[in-house]
């Protein structure tokens, strides 16, 4: 009898345990349901944004996966198989990303939810994705470099015929790849690299700046789990460098912040320092991302926008290559100088900003070679005038009516951006004292009796 009895009470645990199982993933599926984006407020490219729309839709985003963190808060959820749970949680990952839909506070609820999920998840991810994504053409099917792209050189414009991942339904996409790869192994990541490469770079070559930046972004989370060995047997390490290189040298507006980084890294992973093979990828990206981008930024602001980015590019070079980078210097120097010719107004501050201090940075890196005296006359005369023009223009932070002054900008805070290029124009002939001495002796002398009051307390420092 007792037999009996310890049957039935297992049987009925079981069917209660059941029970609550389904009204969990019931409750858990209607609350998630909620969160799928309209097919309205995704944005497509160069389209007006529902900007009242989105507002709403995050607001109630983020009160449902609040709820959804509530729900999912105990033992019985994590009973679930990984499927069921995939299935429930598939749109809450979607929505962990920088996205107009998503948010700060969203973000940080995810987070919190993501840790309480199946580690099977991601692998169940990675054979979701395939559908959303057509076959790259330098790609063998068994996710290998081509040697020649299948179609011809202009075979990835095919590409763009048919993107399943930017159709509405498919919003979020690229956020369930970057959940995935963030969460597998270094094993995982070369045994399923066939199911991450393909949307990888199919990203990093869209004609769109932003997919090109978010699959830049991914191949820097799963890069660093897959030997260099490997990448160079199949042939992508070039394939994955080439395309950077190829998104940098677009010079997008607003630039892409971090795509440089990235770059640099694969390099330095795949090749040895000081190695020929590294060198000549680093020129690659000087010469198609800092020279070419000089020539074919923008003009007006949009093109300060690109020419600071390259700027801060440079920048970056000195520090890698060092006294390498004076193979440029025909290039870097007018180019660095030829903008500072025109009147300091207010909005061209930050770009003169910009330029004297990678001028100043590249003046520092090339000290040991001596070459900085042949550019010192085009130095001198280009700072002289510019210094000129400041003090003329003394009350450029006092006037309201200054050209395209705004309110709240830096001056109104209290902060005197010319005071800043003044201190950046007093630095560089400081450093130009210091490599050239004969200047202390002839062209500063002469400064100061051509204008004493003027140029004063621009040579005072450096001369005797």
């Amino acid at each position: 009898m007792a037999i009996v009895e310890d049957i039935t009470a297992e049987t009925e645990a079981e069917s209660s345990t059941q029970a609550s199982k389904q009204d969990l993933i019931s409750d858990v599926e209607r609350l998630t349901a909620q969160l799928q984006v309209p097919a309205g407020l995704v944005p497509g490219f160069m389209a007006a944004q529902d900007e009242s729309g989105l507002s709403l839709c995050r607001l109630k985003a983020s009160r449902i996966l609040r709820d959804v963190a509530k729900s999912i808060d105990n033992t019985t959820w994590q009973e679930l198989e990984a499927e069921d749970q995939f299935r429930l949680m598939e749109n809450v990952i979607r929505l962990n990303g920088n996205d107009p839909w998503s948010s700060l506070e969203m973000r940080s609820i995810v987070n919190d939810i993501l840790p309480r999920l199946s580690p099977a998840i991601p692998l169940l991810i990675l054979s979701k994705l395939k559908p959303y994504f057509a076959s790259h053409p330098s790609l063998s099917s068994a996710s290998r470099a081509l040697s020649r792209p299948i179609g011809g050189q202009d075979s990835t414009i095919d590409l763009h015929d048919v993107q399943p991942f930017k159709d509405p339904s498919a919003w979020g996409i690229p956020n369930l790849l970057s959940f995935a790869v963030c969460r597998i192994t270094p094993a995982e990541v070369e045994k399923n690299i066939g199911l991450i490469l393909p949307p990888t770079l199919i990203l990093m070559d869209d004609w769109e700046p932003l997919y090109r930046l978010r699959g830049a972004q991914i191949l820097e989370q799963w890069m660093d789990k897959i030997d260099s060995e490997m990448m160079k047997r199949m042939g992508i390490d070039k394939l994955l460098i080439n395309s950077l290189i190829h998104t940098i040298s677009l010079q997008s507006n607003p630039p892409l912040k971090g795509v440089l980084d990235i770059t640099v890294k694969l390099i330095d992973k795949c090749t040895v320092e000081y190695s020929k093979e590294r060198t000549e990828w680093y020129c690659g990206i000087v010469e198609k991302g800092i020279i070419q981008g000089w020539l074919y930024a923008p003009s007006g602001l949009e093109g300060r926008a690109v020419l600071i980015h390259v700027n801060e590019m440079l920048g970056l070079f000195c520090e890698l290559m060092g006294t390498g980078i004076i193979r440029w210097l025909k290039n870097i120097i007018p180019n660095l100088l030829q903008p500072l010719q025109y009147p300091p107004t207010r909005v061209v501050l930050p770009h003169y900003h910009s330029n004297l201090s990678t001028l100043l940075l590249v003046m520092q890196t090339m000290k040991k070679t001596g070459r900085l005296g042949r550019w010192r006359g085009q130095i001198l005369n280009i700072l002289c005038r510019l210094w000129v023009q400041l003090k003329d223009r003394r009350g450029i932070v006092s006037f309201p009516d200054d050209d395209d002054a705004e309110e709240g900008d830096d001056a109104a805070r209290g902060h005197d951006p010319e005071t800043d290029i003044q201190s950046l124009i007093k630095r560089i002939f400081a450093e130009l004292a210091d490599q050239i001495p004969s200047v202390k002796e002839e062209e500063y002398p002469r400064l100061l009796k051509l204008d004493p009051v003027l140029f004063g307390d621009l040579v005072s420092t450096s001369t005797p």
